[in-house]
């Protein structure tokens, strides 16, 4: 009889249904393939008991559950690591199989990332599950503001964030650049900005970007004439094409044998202008302004040494355009000092005895209190220089917040009736006359005499009574302040 020994596995491949089946041997006789009647009967009963066996043990094998496959990644970067409970660590994105099916508790941790904790539900079968996480970056606040507004702002010179004013953008933690970007403007290019978690960068930082230059050609008619540009002049002569920064300019014109004649000119970004003047003919000192002869009001009721209120005659005089400035009172002193770039400021800390020296040295004198009011507020009388209603952009004054002179030229939409310039606000202006009562006058104070010398027109730390054309104010002579200017008169006939 031979002897075969045979093993299966279970069917369905469980390691269990292997188990238990390993080692179960059928025997059968050697003679079980050969055929006799004996030998068939034999391997009946034999293929009976195998089969009756194998069914035992198959209806012992358990049944398999369905796989289970998940994909995780994470957002806005993959890359990071994956903790499941249990002992997995991996990195997104990560392919898990064999979860059990159900809820199962995630952990992602990234560089410069908060740590992200989410819960997921696995389900047994079909086809692989995808989950992605997002996590939120550490992140720095920027806040870009500019003069002007309205300029587009692009992260490390690409990405546009956002226009001025930008307000706390947030920005990934790291090593930044930001350019700030307006048509008819120079870029601005930060310098590196290394970005920490919760900080708060630019709060106090106003970017005030450059503008591209203008042109403004001067033309004059006759040509040749000299150029003065906010009262400063200019090497050229007409017709010259300037370039200068936008801005509102006053350019004057004057040649020998007329008038000196000027006009108002705004110019803009990346502009251009083109400006023709023509001049009378005429003889006015250069920089000055004729006052013509005639009656103008003086006084007010509006303060005791202000009355009364009259009718004045004066002669024609001429008077300065502008106040002296810091680089006309340097061509005279020599050893006087001021701030760069400050050549076109009015001068300050100027005494009486000081200016009445300097006019002296230029062949011109300072102007009586009634040739200051008149070519203040003109024949008509008007309270300030552009008429009765105040306005404080007409003008440098304490409401304005500058706190100190402006430059020539700045507020040159404030003229006078007769064209002179700052004679409200920027500094007070010394006159030649005694501080006294007009004549009617019946107000009696120990202030009147010959012990201080009238000063007008109020400066940037005044208000808006003190700037009137008609207020006085008054020092000794030898007073020197930070709001003490002047501009100086010449007589009609010459």
């Amino acid at each position: 009889m031979c002897r075969t020994r045979v093993r299966e596995p279970c069917v369905m491949g469980s390691d269990r249904m292997q188990g238990a089946v390993k080692g179960f041997v059928v025997s059968l006789d050697d003679g079980c393939l050969t055929g006799g009647r004996r030998s068939r009967r034999r391997l009946g009963v034999g293929v009976l008991c195998l089969v009756g066996s194998l069914a035992l043990l198959f209806a012992g094998c358990p049944s398999s559950e369905p796989d289970t496959v998940i994909m995780i990644d994470s957002t806005p970067e993959s890359g990071a690591t994956l903790f499941i409970a249990g002992g997995i660590e991996k990195t997104t994105p990560a392919m898990i199989a064999g979860l059990p099916p159900g809820p199962v508790d995630i952990l992602l941790k990234r560089e410069n990332y908060r740590d992200a904790e989410d819960t997921i539900q696995v389900v047994a079968g079909g086809p692989p599950q995808s989950f992605v996480i997002e996590m939120e970056p550490l992140v720095g606040y920027l806040t870009v503001t500019s003069s002007p507004p309205g300029a587009d702002v692009y992260l490390n010179g690409e990405e546009h964030i956002g226009q001025t004013p930008l307000k706390k953008y947030p920005v990934p933690i790291g090593e930044y650049t930001y350019d700030v970007r307006l048509a008819d403007y120079y870029p601005y290019s930060s310098e590196a900005l290394e970005v920490v978690v919760d900080r708060q960068y630019g709060t106090n930082t106003t970017i005030r970007l450059k503008p591209q230059e203008a042109t403004l050609l001067v033309t004059s008619k006759p040509t040749g004439a000299g150029i003065w540009i906010n009262g400063a002049l200019q090497a050229e002569k007409t017709p010259h094409e300037f370039t200068l920064l936008p801005a509102r300019y006053i350019v004057d014109v004057h040649t020998d044998g007329h008038i000196m004649t000027g006009e108002r000119v705004e110019l803009l970004p990346n502009g251009s202008h083109r400006l023709a003047l023509e001049m009378k003919a005429g003889d006015v000192p250069v920089g000055m302004v004729l006052i013509p002869a005639g009656p103008f009001i003086m006084g007010s009721k509006r303060a005791p040494d202000e009355q009364p209120e009259s009718v004045q005659t004066l002669p024609d005089f001429y008077i300065d355009k502008y106040e002296v400035t810091n680089a006309e009172f340097k061509d005279v002193y020599s050893k006087h000092e001021f701030p760069d770039g400050w050549e076109n400021y009015p001068v300050t800390n100027v005494s009486w005895t000081q200016a009445v020296d300097f006019a002296g040295k230029v062949g011109k004198r300072l102007p009586t209190e009634a040739e200051w009011e008149k070519a203040a507020r003109g024949s008509e009388g008007f309270e300030f220089p552009w008429g009765n209603n105040f306005d404080p952009t007409l003008c440098n004054v304490l409401l304005s917040g500058t706190d100190g002179p402006a430059e020539r030229g700045d507020y040159i939409e404030g003229l006078s009736p007769y064209g002179c310039v700052d004679m409200a606000g920027n500094v007070y202006e010394w006159t030649q006359d005694w501080y006294q009562a007009y004549e009617g006058n019946m107000v009696v104070t120990r202030d009147y005499g010959q012990v201080f010398r009238v000063l007008r027109g109020g400066s940037f730390r005044s208000e808006r009574f003190d700037v009137r054309s008609s207020r006085r104010h008054y020092d000794r002579l030898s007073a020197a302040h930070k709001d003490y200017g002047f501009r100086c008169a010449l007589d009609g006939e010459r």
